[in-house]
């Protein structure tokens, strides 16, 4: 796996193929290698959690910038902020959590030969 392909947004296998055709729309398989980055149906699920968790922890980060960075005390601007700054990550940091549940699944699963092969699955 190539940690700083994924970094890039790339295939972790060749490096090549691009992880995403829009921002949120994955290809199913690698254009370069083949790879089939969509293993099963809603492979892609539990980078939910991974976004949402890093999402709460940038937006609970904020505050402490907020309060004693800024000097902003007024609960309701300080609620305002930590909810922008929740919305804006999340939207950024959705392919980022789509590659770090690929990194993960392929560290611990890696590729198999048959991850190459159609098998029943579009392509």
């Amino acid at each position: 796996m190539k940690l700083g392909a994924l970094l890039r947004l790339r295939c972790p296998i060749c490096g090549k193929g691009k992880l995403f055709r829009g921002y949120f729309d994955s290809p199913e398989r690698c254009a370069s290698c083949g790879y089939f980055f969509m293993r099963e149906s809603g492979y892609f699920l539990p980078h939910v959690v991974i976004g949402y968790a890093f999402t709460v922890l940038a937006s609970l980060g904020s505050w402490p910038l907020v309060r004693y960075a800024f000097g902003i005390r007024n609960a309701a601007v300080t609620l305002t902020i930590m909810i922008a700054v929740a919305v804006l990550f999340g939207v950024w940091f959705i392919r980022y959590s789509k590659v770090l549940w690929l990194a993960l699944d392929l560290k611990l699963n890696p590729p198999q030969s048959e991850d190459f092969e159609a098998r029943g699955r579009r392509s």
